[in-house]
């Protein structure tokens, strides 16, 4: 036996194995937690305004992740960036935000374009806010991929 390799007392060896096993589990059941809470799905509330269009709630983290931006309508004014388009009627929408990470799709009537900004006609009231970034997501959820 060569006597310059480090040995190690068994008893200190069969502790440190016991104490490994005994932090283990609990730790992979924090690590299934993040990752539960990392892949969590939006909630989506069914309409009952007979619109056919449900709520979107976000997550926290999805919000984070999209970089989700809403802004004011003011004036009657929004970024073109809020406004999406019904591939069926071609109708203009926006999401507004409800409360907190909420959002419900909304009918708008566009009076202009001018540049990046879009003057409505008709839609939500001045002061509700209406998401700028995100829009695509938030959309794609309400859809649930395509079961809506």
């Amino acid at each position: 036996m060569n006597t310059s390799e480090p040995t190690i007392d068994r008893k200190v060896a069969a502790a440190v194995v016991a104490v490994l096993l005994a932090v283990a589990p609990a730790a992979c059941k924090q690590a299934e937690a993040i990752e539960q809470e990392h892949y969590q799905a939006s909630k989506i509330t069914p309409a009952k305004d007979g619109s056919g269009h449900p709520t979107v709630t976000l997550t926290k983290l999805g919000a984070e992740q999209i970089s989700l931006k809403t802004v004011p309508i003011e004036k009657n004014r929004i970024p073109y960036a809020a406004i999406l388009y019904d591939a069926k009627a071609g109708q203009p929408y926006v999401f507004v935000n409800t409360k907190g990470l909420s959002f419900h799709r909304e009918d708008v009537t566009i009076e202009k374009v001018d540049g990046d900004m879009v003057d409505l006609s008709d839609g939500p009231p001045n002061g509700t806010p209406v998401v700028t970034v995100g829009v695509p997501q938030i959309h794609g959820a309400e859809l649930e991929f395509g079961a809506y």
